[in-house]
């Protein structure tokens, strides 16, 4: 009750001053629902969800509540990043249920201005239910900066996907312009897939920016495959560009070095492809095992044509195995 009543305290004063300083959130601090609506009249925003896409943000029929049990969260989460342009410091405070998969947060971005008030700059609302709270951070390259919410959202038994959405800040609202995937894993199919990728670079050329990643995979025998073995991996690079400034980026074929629909959209992604079409999409490296050496590779692959043994798919793989016994 203490601890409620100095919140209380806290709130009253940030409204009677028309200011939040982000600071005073470094230490979490618990809110009942009734605190929550005091902080966005304080802010002076909206209690409803709000969804924030490539064309802005709008506002939907939920509003943000704290459950069931009326308790909720408010945490610091990124401090001192560069994403407003100018003199200053940036903060994050994060509000969300206290119970995890009440499928809700609040990120709510802050501005110190100079002389050390703090202004709010712009909010973004997740409402993905998730194995672990969103992480936030910002990322500067070639003179642009973006803010990244990073979720793990449920999957299932066998698999995983780790995505992150970045936002860009533009005359003074944040706005999505790219979604992609940090991490997974689909291990239920055989092969299973473990992948990642890794951002390199933002660059600008001939009215263009460009954002270039690394899309890393390596496949390994499924769940339930009596194989133990690394198979193969596969890592190309892959960009995304729009005009500078423009929408949202989209992937840039042209200079990619990988396909969308055959390795971006269908190898990283936790959803099982089952199999004519995963061992399609393999079908060069599965010649490759079919005319190698007798190994554990080979090992897995009869294995994967006694478990397919009319597949059309895989004809060409089961005539180079049958010639190379």
């Amino acid at each position: 009750m203490r601890a409620l009543l100095a919140l209380l305290v806290f709130i009253a004063s940030a409204a009677a001053q028309s200011s939040i300083n982000p600071d005073d959130f470094r230490d979490k601090k618990e809110l009942r629902n009734a605190d929550v609506s005091q902080l966005w009249r304080t802010l002076g925003i909206n209690g409803k969800i709000r969804e924030t896409t490539s064309n802005g943000a709008k506002d939907t029929g939920q509003t943000f509540n704290c459950g069931e049990d009326d308790r909720c969260a408010a945490q610091l989460v990124g401090l001192t990043w560069p994403l407003v342009d100018g003199a200053g410091y940036d903060a994050v405070v994060r509000i969300a249920p206290a119970y995890l998969n009440a499928n809700m947060r609040r990120f709510l971005v802050f501005h110190q201005e100079e002389g050390g008030s703090w202004r709010l700059v712009d909010y973004l609302d997740s409402t993905e239910w998730d194995y672990d709270q969103p992480g936030v951070s910002v990322v500067s390259s070639g003179g642009m900066a973006w803010l990244l919410v990073t979720a793990w959202p449920h999957c299932g038994t066998g698999c995983s996907l780790i995505h992150t959405d970045w936002f860009e800040l533009k005359n003074g609202r944040l706005r999505m312009v790219l979604t992609l995937p940090i991490s997974g894993h689909q291990v239920n199919e055989n092969p299973g897939r473990q992948f990642e990728t890794r951002f390199v670079r933002a660059s600008q050329s001939e009215g263009r920016e460009t954002l270039e990643f690394i899309y890393h995979v390596e496949f390994a025998p499924g769940f339930f495959s009596t194989v133990d073995a690394n198979l193969w991996d596969d890592e190309r690079v892959v960009r995304f560009s729009r005009l500078i400034g423009r929408g949202e980026f989209k992937f840039d074929s042209k200079n990619s070095k990988a396909s969308q629909k055959a390795f971006v959209e269908s190898i990283f992604s936790a959803n099982e492809l089952g199999p004519p079409r995963l061992l399609e999409l393999i079908q060069d490296h599965l010649l490759v095992i079919a005319g190698g050496p007798h190994n554990r590779r080979r090992e897995w692959l009869k294995e994967v044509l006694e478990q397919n043994p009319t597949l059309p798919e895989l004809a060409r793989v089961r005539a180079a195995f049958a010639k190379d016994r």
